[in-house]
């Protein structure tokens, strides 16, 4: 996909409703599939996450090689994820997991969920990097437009990734 503009963003401008319209939006402009990292204490239970596979288990898609952001001092790579579908049934469900930011997800002895990311046709949109509460955001200058007239802010630069 050529033409996009990489921008970003960071926690608290995804905070409360911004973070769901945004996602919303992305669905409506053609993102098909997300990849998360789910997160658990080695050798405990963790109802959390096992929650979380389960609700998004018929979503699930073969793992596959794509984009993620990175911290600074890590390269932007190219790396086998796993992959769920994007629509508006498993949104309404990942929702359902994520509280008032989707940067963020505490981590805790139920297991939790870090690093949300969005791809339209294999493409990264939206990629955070949730331990540095940022993320990246890769669209058309028009659809930037139109994320901001939605009232979320995204900056030219950040502070703790790259893309």
């Amino acid at each position: 996909m050529t033409g996009l503009d990489v921008r970003y963003v960071v926690s608290h401008s995804l905070r409360g409703t911004r973070g769901p319209k945004l996602l919303r939006y992305l669905l409506d402009c053609g993102a098909d599939e997300f990849s998360v990292t789910v997160m658990a204490l080695q050798h405990t239970p963790a109802p959390f996450a096992d929650a979380f596979e389960d609700e998004l288990e018929q979503y699930q898609r073969n793992m596959a090689s794509r984009r993620i952001p990175a911290s600074a001092a890590d390269a932007s790579a190219v790396r086998p994820v796993r992959l769920w579908a994007f629509n508006h049934a498993s949104l309404e469900r990942l929702l359902t997991f994520v509280d008032e930011d989707i940067c963020y997800c505490p981590p805790g002895p139920d297991g939790w969920l870090e690093n949300l990311t969005i791809y339209r046709s294999a493409e990264l949109v939206l990629g955070i990097v949730s331990h540095e509460g940022e993320g990246v955001l890769r669209l058309t200058p028009a659809e930037h437009i139109e994320v901001a007239a939605l009232d979320i802010p995204s900056e030219l630069s950040a502070e703790s990734i790259r893309y």
